[in-house]
């Protein structure tokens, strides 16, 4: 018999917060679903939860008695005007030399360093690369095994103030229940295409769960191997 795993995720933007829960066995299906108009403010001056807070508390009773357990972990999709998106451009030159998973990984750390150098208040919530330029020719995916004399690959970084993110973690650590991940909104609908059948939620799950195979997934520190900082998911695929 298929032990039966829940998944929740919770959307929170300005003037609505919703939530749905996803039974996954063998396929995943939305048991629980419901969405308030709330008014949050999520800009970095001045946060306020407290409309917000009211509907999570009674939603986690609901939620529990509903599956019969504790409401551990959610994954958090965040809509908020202060997200901020880098685009970088990191080259590598070399003599004919074959293109290497290691290469990819220090520019990609190289471009991360950059970043959060330049924005000290910011955490990095999302990181994909949109392409690769290897002598002049342009790869959606990786090149590996091929010479080049010039390399460059073309990340772009989602990024959330950190006030903010101390904010919700404070939040649910009332209630004993940890982040997953959190997820950009605006990312999410990015992947809403015309004439498709969008539902934020379970999109949401399913590119925190690596359904971009652009994205490289963030590896909280307590599960960091030393020398590596992120887990590059899909790419070398």
């Amino acid at each position: 018999m298929n032990e039966i795993k829940y998944e929740i995720c919770l959307y929170i933007s300005s003037v609505k917060l919703g939530l749905n829960v996803f039974e996954k066995t063998n396929s995943i299906k939305s048991i629980f679903f419901k969405e308030f108009d709330c008014k949050t403010i999520l800009n970095k001056k001045e946060i306020n939860f407290q409309e917000a807070e009211n509907i999570i508390e009674k939603s986690i009773f609901e939620i529990e008695k509903l599956t019969g357990n504790f409401l551990n972990d959610i994954y958090l999709i965040v809509d908020t005007p202060d997200s901020l998106k880098f685009g970088i451009s990191l080259l590598k030159k070399s003599d004919d030399k074959i293109i290497q998973e290691r290469d990819i990984k220090y520019l990609i750390q190289d471009g991360k360093q950059q970043i959060l150098r330049s924005n000290i208040n910011e955490d990095i919530i999302h990181i994909v690369v949109n392409n690769y330029v290897a002598d002049g020719l342009e790869y959606k995916f990786l090149p590996l095994n091929k010479n080049y004399k010039k390399f460059s690959v073309n990340i772009e970084f989602i990024c959330f103030p950190k006030i903010l993110i101390k904010k919700f973690k404070e939040l649910f650590n009332k209630y004993h229940i940890s982040i997953n991940r959190i997820i950009c909104g605006k990312y999410v609908d990015s992947f809403n295409s015309e004439g498709s059948d969008f539902n934020i939620y379970a999109t949401g799950l399913s590119l925190a769960e690596g359904a971009n195979k652009q994205e490289v997934i963030i590896v909280p520190k307590k599960l960091e191997k030393k020398g590596f900082f992120e887990r590059l998911f899909h790419l070398f695929s």
